[in-house]
């Protein structure tokens, strides 16, 4: 079963202040079309409400590095081996090649061929 979507601030504002008004929970869930336990939750949370981080394994590179890999791939046309080395932090080849592909672009061939953009089916 999917999660349902993480409450906004403008959302949790409204909870609070419609409670301040004197709404019940019954009747602040369906003026917000979300279910009563959220809105109990909000109502008897101690600390501010903050929606938490999803799990998951976390990324080895941040967007800045992300963009500097793109950066070497395409105007400096660099292959992935040398960006490897190149690169401050370490992260293995596989890394870099995906994020090449991931922004559309692939890595320059050694043999003297063209750039070819990658399709989204790739």
């Amino acid at each position: 079963m999917p999660k349902a979507s993480q409450l906004s601030n403008e959302e949790v504002s409204k909870i609070l202040h419609l409670k301040f008004l004197g709404k019940t929970v019954k009747k602040i869930s369906k003026l917000l079309n979300r279910s009563k336990s959220i809105i109990y939750r909000i109502l008897t949370r101690k600390t501010p409400y903050e929606p938490n981080r999803r799990s998951g394994r976390p990324r080895v590179t941040v967007i800045r590095s992300d963009r500097r890999i793109q950066r070497m791939s395409s105007s400096q046309k660099m292959s992935i081996h040398e960006i490897t080395r190149a690169s401050r932090l370490q992260f293995s080849k596989n890394t870099v090649r995906r994020r090449i592909i991931k922004s559309g672009y692939a890595p320059p061939r050694k043999n003297g061929s063209q750039i070819t953009t990658l399709k989204a089916s790739h």
